[in-house]
């Protein structure tokens, strides 16, 4: 992750299985390591990253977009991980924490 990658951080009020949320919201996904998994949203890539726990067992992660989505110039990245976010975590079975 490069210093200037658009990142969001995002706490749990539980721990969840994040590859098992990305399922039920049909983010298509690939698992790399027990902490990240590579995930495409809308065309873009994206890398989730658990930070508190791991892939199955987080209570926190990170987002970064890797890759802009190649039909939707008018979304900039940071628009991007907002609906990633929004509909990632409407679909895991516990809330996301506020900021």
């Amino acid at each position: 992750m490069e210093d200037d990658d658009p990142v969001v951080h995002c706490e749990l009020a539980d721990s969840v299985d994040l590859r098992a949320g990305l399922e039920a919201a049909y983010i298509e996904n690939l698992g790399v390591d027990a902490e990240r998994t590579i995930v495409i949203y809308q065309s873009a890539i994206l890398m989730v990253v658990a930070t508190d726990g791991d892939a199955a067992a987080a209570h926190a992660f990170d987002v970064e977009l890797w890759e802009p989505p190649i039909h939707t110039h008018d979304l900039g990245p940071d628009e991007v991980l907002a609906e990633f976010v929004e509909d990632f975590t409407t679909a895991l079975p516990t809330t996301r924490q506020p900021e």
